[in-house]
């Protein structure tokens, strides 16, 4: 059941990168667009339920409010995630060693530095990998957010989904798609 639920969440999301401009770069692109790194030892978590919003523009979910734990949960996961994202963009284009990435887990970490960056060099060369705008909110469970990271590299427009957990007192990215 969490794994059909899990593909579901993956497939509405690669719908929505598609609509959201990524169009045929992203299905076509360098690769790196459609690089998933998983950590071997990894478990899937139920996912949270879909999130809204209301008139005021508070999200919802179909259990109440958002908690105050939780707000705080997402702001320390989308801190983690903008300093993964600093070193891992670089990294990803081939301009900086996956050892130097910060908040991310060891094992992601070593999984990285097995893996070439994908992006081919003639590709890399002219691009200026950015994240655009604030990472979204995709699910909460279990003390780890799912977020997702738009990105512009001055040639084409990507989505990156992080997963974010509580490791000790600080967050750390454990996953990236």
């Amino acid at each position: 059941m969490v794994a059909r639920r899990l593909t579901a969440a993956a497939i509405a999301l690669t719908g929505a990168a598609w609509v959201g401009g990524c169009g045929d770069e992203y299905v076509k692109g360098a690769g790196v667009y459609s690089n998933t790194t998983t950590v071997a030892g990894t478990t899937a978590t139920t996912p949270a339920p879909p999130q809204s919003t209301d008139s005021g523009g508070t999200e919802n979910s179909e259990s109440g409010r958002i908690t105050a734990a939780q707000r705080r949960a997402v702001r320390a996961a989308s801190d983690a995630a903008r300093r993964f994202l600093s070193g891992y963009l670089p990294y990803s284009y081939g301009r900086r060693d996956a050892r130097s990435i910060a908040s991310a887990t060891p094992a992601l970490r070593d999984t990285l530095a097995r893996q070439a960056p994908r992006v081919p060099p003639a590709l890399a060369e002219k691009a200026r990998p950015r994240l655009v705008g604030n990472p979204q909110v995709s699910g909460i469970a279990n003390g780890r957010v799912i977020l997702m990271a738009r990105i512009d590299d001055g040639q084409s427009r990507y989505v990156a989904l992080l997963t974010v957990r509580r490791q000790g007192r600080q967050w750390v990215v454990s996953q990236v798609r």
